[in-house]
């Protein structure tokens, strides 16, 4: 697993060997304030490579501090997934269209109301 974590463009960076996911994916989580919060202001990258590199990179001043635990970075792990699963229900909604047949044997997609009323709205 690699992860990176840039606290001020709040964004996380997740490549795992994971045949579940995509090898490499990118979330910017913007609308999470709460969790952006938690997160040490003094804090400008975490890189985390299950096989290298495991620091916490401050600035003012410059410092660079080793993981020595994996539950250090856990919660970035956790929110990237709860990210990823959110992005992935999305798409599945997305590409989830029926074609409405009419009296005449034509054929319309459905439109957006009807979709929500079958599916629920977006997650």
């Amino acid at each position: 697993m690699h992860l990176t974590v840039i606290p001020i463009d709040k964004q996380i960076y997740l490549e795992t060997a994971d045949s579940q996911f995509p090898n490499r994916r990118c979330h910017v989580i913007d609308n999470d304030s709460e969790f952006w919060n938690s997160v040490d202001s003094r804090i400008l990258a975490i890189q985390y490579h299950s096989d290298g590199l495991k620091q916490i990179e401050y600035k003012n001043p410059r410092e660079d501090i080793v993981i020595t635990d994996i539950t250090t970075i856990q919660k970035y792990v956790d929110r990237f997934n709860l990210t990823e699963q959110t992005y992935q229900a999305q798409i599945a909604w997305d590409n989830n269209n029926v074609k409405i047949t009419l009296e005449d044997n034509t054929q319309r997609r459905e439109t957006r109301e009807e979709k929500i009323t079958r599916l629920g709205p977006r997650p």
